[in-house]
C-alpha cells in the first residue's frame, strides 16, 4: 500500500507537471500566431501596389497605446476603375485590444472586431508602443506621419492546471514583443 500511495503520487505530480507544460506551450503558440499575424500585417501598412496611396487611404489612420487602424493596397485591384485599400483581407485592418466577449474570455486582442488571441495581459498599458525614425518612443498616441516603427508587446495567460502549485504560480503565462518598421 505505501508503494502503491508512492507510485500514485509520483504519477500524479508528473501528471500535472504535464498538464502544465501543455498549457505554456498552448499560451505560447496562441500567443505567437497572432504576433506573427500583426507584425505581418504592420510591415506592410503603406504598400501600394500602385506606388502611390490610394484616394483615402494612409499608412496608418489611428494610432493609441491599444489601438491601431492601418491600410495597405496589396493586391492593386480597382473598385470602379479607382485604386482602394479593403478589396482583400489584410489591407484596411485594425487591432485593439478589448474585454471579453461570448466566445474569447479575458482580456482579448481583435482583429477587425474578430477575437485574434484570448487571455490577454500587457505588462504595462500600451499593447503597441511607437518610435519615430531616429528610434525616439514616442506619446501614447502619436502624430501617425511620425511613426516609423512599432513595437507589439504582450502575454497570454491561463489558469494553472497544476493545483498543488497554484497558490505559487496561479497562472501559467507566455510573453512576447516584436517590433515592425514600415517598409515604405
Amino acid at each position: 500500500m505505501i508503494v502503491m500511495a508512492t507510485l500514485y503520487g509520483f504519477f500524479r505530480e508528473q501528471l500535472f507537471n504535464l498538464l502544465s507544460q501543455e498549457a505554456k506551450t498552448a499560451t505560447l503558440e496562441d500567443a505567437r500566431g497572432a504576433l506573427d499575424l500583426m507584425v505581418h500585417e504592420l510591415r506592410n501598412a503603406g504598400s501600394w501596389a500602385t506606388g502611390t496611396a490610394p484616394t483615402g487611404c494612409q499608412r496608418i489612420v489611428t494610432a493609441t497605446a491599444t489601438s491601431i487602424h492601418i491600410q495597405a493596397d496589396l493586391d492593386g485591384q480597382l473598385v470602379n476603375g479607382v485604386p482602394n485599400c479593403n478589396s482583400t483581407t489584410g489591407e484596411d485592418v485594425t487591432y485593439d485590444l478589448s474585454g471579453a466577449t461570448s466566445t474569447c474570455p479575458g482580456s482579448i486582442i481583435r482583429r477587425n472586431g474578430d477575437c485574434l488571441v484570448a487571455n490577454v495581459v500587457t505588462p504595462t498599458v500600451s499593447l503597441f508602443t511607437y518610435f519615430d525614425s531616429n528610434n525616439t518612443q514616442l506619446a501614447a498616441s502619436p502624430p501617425v506621419g511620425n511613426i516609423k516603427r512599432v513595437k507589439v508587446t504582450f502575454g497570454v495567460q491561463v489558469q494553472n492546471p497544476n493545483p498543488s502549485a497554484r497558490a505559487a504560480n496561479p497562472y501559467v503565462a507566455s510573453t512576447l514583443s516584436s517590433s515592425a518598421e514600415f517598409r515604405n
